[in-house]
């Protein structure tokens, strides 16, 4: 049977949350030990079901990914129900 985590897969959890690298995969334990950095680029690590991870597929990127122009800025406003609404137009 193939692992469905290898060392270096990048996750996340299915409810939402940081990227994460996965650190160990316990097949038989079917848990996952992941490591990521949170919002103050300290390093957190835990141990997750592997039920509850989802891997990550936009990993991808490229040296555009990178570059910044006005084009990304978007003008949100709040609606009357109090749901964004996006302005940009393109």
């Amino acid at each position: 049977m193939e692992d469905l985590f290898e060392i270096g897969d990048t996750v996340r959890l299915i409810s939402g949350g940081p990227l994460m690298t996965v650190n160990n995969y316990k097949e038989t334990l079917n848990e996952v030990e992941c490591v990521w950095f949170n919002a103050l680029d300290d390093k957190a690590e835990s141990t997750f079901k592997a039920d509850v991870l989802m891997h990550d597929v936009d990993t991808e990127f490229d040296e555009d990914d990178l570059e910044f122009d006005e084009d990304d800025l978007e003008e949100d406003e709040v609606d009357s129900e109090g749901e964004f609404e996006n302005l940009h137009k393109n």
